[in-house]
């Protein structure tokens, strides 16, 4: 890269790395308060509670690692024009390419990243997190939980116990309220915590289940010989599906088990996760090209940055809901996968066909009116605040 062309990377990808770092630390706090009652059930929790929570981090930094990208991208470009940089780089005869280069290779060293995390770390990094829960889950059951005392596992989840000798518990009581809208009350003469393809799953013996549904009050007994619980969550297993997708490799979804009872049942849940970690990493690729059509051309500093940042935000939460949404049609039919692989990569062209004709969407009338209008707003408001000093400006300033 020329000169010029490093200095717009090292600025991008320091505005990216700041915007990444205080998005995955309030994701990351928000996800680790949600576990928190899991530290609760033992002294061993809480001392690893610490290396549980890293292993949210490579999930929580891939997901929002695009929009770092496109925030710190958007803060670099906003910040050229404000010191008259984009416009001194276009008078000296720069081109486009000048600025759109490392913006683009910024990308694709994110894109690179997010692909990795999908096929690699982030399998990994989930079941780790998950083992380590049923960890924690099966010392609470064996060694914490007292004989005749009803303890309260997690919030709705109410377990007792008549003995235990070790991995073996008689007399298992699990009342579970977590859903409104249904109580679930189990009885066991025994129960056991056994050991399958590394995880740990806590298997009824001999017992009954009585739902309750809360709106009529109407109650079903069901008796069963043999019930399995997941300790990552401590949910039944359903249908024998002892790993949850997302802790599959990419080979085993690629080429499933055909004997596996999961695929048999859902072969769908395969192609929604596998669609999943191939198109991540082409968001990333749209972002940039999003940011570099909002805040990539020049302006002077009386136009100042106008709405890109709120543009460019607004495309891509859009554009990443309708990736959401493609993927649960997935579950109910695969034929949409379709969809899940066309969104991204029909963004990515359209982004392209827009810097090909270099189009200011920030100075589109439309865009212009929304601005304009969000200003207006935001000056009738802070007039009605008895204490706003404000001082008006042209809109966009």
């Amino acid at each position: 890269m020329k000169l010029i062309e490093r200095y717009i990377f090292k600025r991008a990808l320091a505005f990216s790395a700041g915007s990444l770092a205080a998005l995955v630390l309030i994701v990351w706090i928000v996800q680790v308060l949600q576990r928190l009652d899991i530290v609760r059930t033992s002294a061993t929790a809480a001392g690893n509670i610490l290396w549980i929570a890293l292993m949210l981090m490579p999930d929580l930094a891939a997901g929002v690692l695009p929009f770092a990208i496109l925030i710190g991208s958007i803060q670099a470009l906003n910040s050229l024009n404000a010191d008259s940089e984009r416009a001194v780089i276009a008078a000296a005869g720069g081109s486009r390419k000048v600025i759109a280069k490392p913006i683009l290779i910024l990308g694709f060293i994110g894109a690179a990243i997010v692909l990795f995390n999908s096929n690699v770390v982030g399998p990994a990094a989930s079941s780790a997190f998950q083992n380590g829960i049923r960890a924690i889950n099966a010392d609470a059951i064996s060694l914490f939980l007292r004989p005749g005392r009803f303890e309260r596992v997690q919030d709705g989840l109410v377990m007792s116990i008549d003995e235990a000798r070790g991995p073996n518990v008689r007399g298992l009581f699990l009342s579970d309220t977590r859903d409104p809208a249904l109580d679930l009350t189990y009885f066991a003469r025994e129960a056991t915590i056994i050991e399958r393809e590394g995880q740990s799953y806590l298997v009824l013996d001999d017992g009954q289940l009585h739902r309750k549904t809360v709106a009529d009050g109407a109650v079903s007994i069901i008796e069963f010989q043999t019930y399995a619980f997941d300790l990552a969550n401590l949910r039944p297993v359903e249908t024998g599906d002892w790993i949850r997708m997302s802790e599959r490799s990419t080979r085993d979804l690629l080429n499933p088990d055909p004997n596996d009872r999961v695929f048999q049942l859902h072969p769908n849940q395969f192609a929604e996760e596998l669609a999943q970690r191939r198109t991540d990493w082409l968001y990333t690729l749209a972002f940039t090209l999003w940011a570099l059509i909002i805040a990539g051309h020049p302006r002077t500093n009386r136009q100042g940055p106008g709405p890109a940042m709120g543009v460019g935000l607004a495309g891509a939460l859009a554009l990443k809901a309708l990736g959401f949404v493609s993927l649960s049609l997935v579950s109910g039919d695969v034929r949409y996968v379709w969809v899940v692989y066309s969104l991204p990569v029909a963004a990515i062209l359209f982004d392209l066909w827009l810097v090909w004709r270099n189009v200011n969407v920030t100075e589109l009338k439309l865009v212009r009116m929304i601005s304009a209008g969000l200003y207006t707003l935001s000056v009738r408001i802070m007039r009605m605040l008895p204490t706003a000093a404000f001082e008006g400006r042209t809109p966009g300033a």
